[in-house]
């Protein structure tokens, strides 16, 4: 079995590849390098002919999860590849591309998107899907994009359990452990691939996101008026938003017909006898600029609103905050703090949405912005997941370039954990092989460690 990790020392742009002995070749994850600010990043993958010279023999594509930087050039993969994504994941990737067309700037991608969305396969959770001598298998997890899933590889007498993005503290999060007991994962898996983007977030504690529930409930009956910025897909934020509304207050809740569908969507994929992700309990609101009444009862009753930063949601705002008293009207900023942070040398700084949502400041009304928890795994989930997985070799990836797993994991994990290359009993692992490794880095990690791992120090590159 060789495994070929492309992009590991990065957040976004992930895309892993594995190939069995008898060269049956699969993917898992497609990303885009994640954009600077507001202008899209320069991604040498990004194209039909870097895509058809990477996917070279390839049977099938197996994305985690719907987030663009491990999706999104999915639309480059050629024809007679498979691709499989959850099928609520393919539902909401279908509902953004066809919302996409409405705007003249974005329709021929959307619709070439929507054409190659047509032929994808829909996996389900804890189902096998053999490719030739391959056998993959999903498992749902907690993360900040619905529908995602950590995924199991077996060829060649080994086992690969890929996690994706996921966390401890969503409403879900405990799934990820049970799910490794109920399949009997735990001591059976040789190599780990984990997420680590939250390695070095410096001691920073993740809220559950019953915690914001809470939060949110207090802001509602505080003020009369509240706008909402969030993820239009996180399911766990958008149950935390409207359950507060539901449980507390009850205002209003107003969302635009294509948040509406999401909602209505996720409902129709929920578990039934859970009380999560069942959006329709309380009504919603398609906000109609047209309906005066719609107006009448937002400036009698107050409301709960998710709005996002584009042209059509500033056209309402400027309607809406004519009658809303900035006193009573707050701003609740529910996102990853650095698209409106703009310290020197924040590259996440996005200037569109920071400008968005500083009018609301000028206004007078009140902006919060603790209202978030990380949609990644905490320090905490990743040494938990580790040591119950236990596996062979553990390596880590969608991480910062200096960020060092081995400097959070118990002295029994250290040993394990391989960042720049391996060769030992029918398992190959390769980095970023664009990369050209000083050959001084081969010389230091040819001598096996106390359990016989290959392991590789500080790489130089040419």
């Amino acid at each position: 079995m060789k495994i070929t990790l492309h992009r590991p020392n990065q957040i976004g742009g992930c895309i892993t590849e594995i190939e069995s002995s008898k060269g049956t070749k699969i993917f898992i994850d497609l990303g885009h390098n994640l954009p600077r600010g507001d202008e899209e990043a320069p991604d040498e993958y990004a194209s039909i002919e870097a895509i058809a010279e990477l996917t070279k023999g390839a049977k099938a594509f197996f994305y985690t999860h719907i987030h663009g930087d491990h999706i999104e050039l999915f639309k480059y993969v050629p024809e007679g590849i498979d691709q499989y994504v959850g099928p609520l994941a393919h539902k909401l990737m279908v509902a953004k591309y066809k919302h996409m067309t409405y705007a003249d700037d974005l329709k021929e991608n959307s619709l070439l998107c929507l054409k190659k969305l047509e032929p994808f396969k829909k996996y389900h959770k804890g189902w096998n899907i053999t490719i030739d001598d391959i056998i993959v298998t999903p498992f749902q997890v907690s993360h900040s994009a619905s529908d995602s899933y950590m995924i199991r590889i077996k060829c060649d007498g080994k086992t690969v359990l890929h996690t994706g993005d996921f966390r401890g503290h969503g409403y879900m999060g405990e799934g990820i452990y049970k799910v490794i007991d109920k399949f009997h994962i735990a001591g059976h898996v040789d190599v780990l691939i984990t997420e680590g983007t939250n390695i070095d977030s410096k001691g920073k504690s993740m809220r559950h996101e019953k915690e914001l529930k809470k939060e949110f409930m207090d802001l509602f009956h505080k003020y009369k008026n509240t706008f909402i910025i969030c993820s239009s897909t996180d399911a766990d934020r958008l149950e935390s938003i409207y359950g507060a509304d539901r449980d507390g207050a009850k205002r209003p809740f107003i969302v635009d017909s294509y948040q509406k569908e999401l909602l209505q969507l996720i409902s129709e994929h929920a578990e039934e006898g859970r009380q999560l992700y069942h959006f329709g309990r309380q009504k919603i609101y398609s906000y109609n600029p047209e309906n005066w009444k719609m107006d009448y009862m937002m400036k009698k009753y107050g409301f709960v609103m998710l709005i996002r930063n584009s042209p059509k949601f500033q056209e309402y705002l400027d309607k809406i905050l004519e009658f809303c008293k900035p006193e009573e009207t707050c701003l609740v900023y529910s996102m990853f703090h650095g698209y409106i942070d703009n310290s020197e040398g924040n590259t996440a700084f996005n200037p569109s949405t920071f400008r968005f949502v500083e009018q609301f400041r000028e206004r007078g009304c009140v902006v919060e912005e603790r209202e978030h928890t990380s949609g990644h795994a905490s320090k905490q989930d990743l040494i938990r997941l580790c040591q119950q997985v236990n596996p062979e070799i553990i390596v880590p990836i969608h991480k910062d370039e200096n960020a060092d797993i081995k400097s959070i994991l118990p002295n029994e994990l250290k040993s394990k954990v391989c960042e720049y290359r391996y060769g030992k009993d029918g398992i190959e692992i390769v980095f970023d092989p664009q990369q050209k490794y000083h050959a001084s880095c081969w010389c230091e990690a040819v001598g096996a460690t106390s359990k016989g791992y290959y392991l590789y120090g500080e790489a130089e590159t040419k």
